[in-house]
């Protein structure tokens, strides 16, 4: 598996189509886009993507499922109604509602305050009334902030000079600002990375897939974050959106 370019090369534009990662992220998507799949075709890919999303999310919290499991949740409906089903099924619920937004909506479609709420609505029903998770390098804001912090990140995600970046910055600001902002009482990263896909959705792109092989270089990235430096971040939502193309292609042929 190819990985993102060194983290030792200069920094580059990220929406420069020069660069190694999207040059590569667009070639596997045209060849995706050339197989023209039939409609059965498009579905099995669709439950296949789900159920690679749903595994390796619920596996950053430490939850890890059996990916057959998983595919047999997502394919039925509805989906057996078990401890471990129902985290399959919030999320597989939270995926759907902005896949469907951005395939109504396309490059037009928001991310907001309520959308965020509604994404995570399966877990609680507000924002965290705690100080939040506390680290070395990381202090949330308090719980009198957050409806103010998101709505002006909410805010941001439509100005003109947001819309320039390329999708997968695009979604990798929003993942890095939500997870830094910490919302809820619990389920924040879920919550973010389903919020953060609807960037690469609404480019006809794969939601963020973080396989465990990516797992080091995810906590490097957020690390680097807490440095004002995203492009870690950048490049391994690159390299994870490109690999989750290669897989699709092989499922698809």
């Amino acid at each position: 598996m190819q990985r993102p370019p060194n983290r030792s090369t200069p920094s580059v534009l990220f929406a420069r189509g020069t660069s190694e990662w999207i040059k590569r992220v667009s070639e596997n998507h045209k060849q995706l886009t050339s197989l023209k799949l039939s409609s059965d075709q498009k579905k099995k890919l669709e439950h296949w993507t789900e159920a690679e999303f749903i595994h390796s999310t619920l596996a950053l919290e430490g939850v890890n499922l059996d990916s057959e499991r998983i595919a047999h949740l997502v394919s039925s409906e509805p989906a057996v109604q078990t401890d471990a089903a129902n985290g399959v099924a919030a999320l597989l619920t939270s995926l759907r509602r902005i896949a469907a937004l951005a395939r109504v909506q396309g490059k037009s479609a928001e991310l907001t305050t309520d959308l965020i709420l509604d994404i995570h609505s399966a877990h609680d029903a507000g924002f965290r009334k705690s100080q939040g998770i506390i680290t070395a390098t990381r202090k949330p804001p308090p719980p009198e902030h957050l409806p103010a912090l998101l709505e002006s990140a909410c805010r941001w995600y439509t100005a003109d000079s947001f819309a320039e970046l390329n999708p997968i910055e695009q979604a990798a600001l929003v993942l890095l600002r939500l997870i830094e902002i910490q919302p809820f009482e619990e389920k924040n990263e879920q919550t973010s990375l389903v919020a953060a896909s609807l960037f690469t959705l609404r480019s006809d792109l794969p939601p963020l897939v973080i396989k465990a092989e990516m797992n080091a270089e995810y906590l490097v990235a957020l690390d680097e974050a807490t440095r004002m430096n995203t492009k870690p971040m950048v490049e391994l939502l690159a390299w994870a959106v490109a690999d989750t193309l290669e897989e699709s292609i092989k499922q698809a042929s």
